[in-house]
C-alpha cells in the first residue's frame, strides 16, 4: 500500500503508458511489464527527492527523449542516477525482469481469451501491479517501511 500520491500519479500516467503498452505487448510482453516497474521506481525516487518539483511531470518526462523503447535506460541513468553497467542497475534490471517473467507467465495461464476485453483488463491490472512493485522496491531501498495506520 502506497500513499495516494502514487495512485494519483498512476491514474494520470496510465493512459499514455497503456497506449504504448498495447502497441508493444504482443511482441514484447515482458518489456511492457518491466517498464511499468521502472516507471513506479522513477515516481518513488522523485517522490523522495522533491515531490513538489516533480509531482506534475507528464508521461513523456518519464519516457525520456528516446521514448518508450529506452524508458528503462532513461529512468536508470537520468532519474535513479545509476550507471547502466553498475551492480545496482544490473540487480534492479534482473529483479524487474524476473517479476515481469512471472507476471507474463500468470497472464498466459490465466485462461482469458487473447485480444478480448478480459485480456486487456488482465494486462492493465498486471501493469498497474508492476508499477506498484517498482515504487515499493525503490521505497524499501530508500529505507521506507510500511506501518499500519
Amino acid at each position: 500500500m502506497l500513499t495516494p500520491d502514487f495512485e494519483q500519479t498512476w491514474e494520470r500516467l496510465a493512459p499514455g503508458y497503456m497506449a504504448d503498452a498495447v502497441k508493444e505487448f504482443n511482441g514484447y510482453p515482458e518489456v511492457v511489464l518491466a517498464w511499468a516497474a521502472y516507471l513506479g521506481a522513477a515516481v518513488a525516487c522523485l517522490w523522495d527527492r522533491d515531490w513538489e518539483t516533480y509531482k506534475d511531470c507528464d508521461y513523456a518526462f518519464y519516457c525520456g527523449e528516446r521514448g518508450f523503447d529506452y524508458m528503462d535506460e532513461h529512468i536508470t541513468t537520468d532519474i535513479l542516477g545509476l550507471e547502466l553497467d553498475s551492480p545496482q542497475a544490473l540487480n534492479l534490471a534482473d529483479f524487474f525482469r524476473s517479476k515481469a517473467t512471472e507476471a507474463h507467465g500468470l497472464l498466459r495461464h490465466s485462461g482469458v481469451e487473447p485480444g478480448s476485453v478480459d485480456a486487456y483488463n488482465a494486462v492493465a491490472g498486471a501493469v498497474a501491479t508492476m508499477y506498484t512493485l517498482g515504487a515499493s522496491h525503490i521505497l524499501a531501498k530508500l529505507g521506507y517501511k510500511w506501518t499500519q495506520a
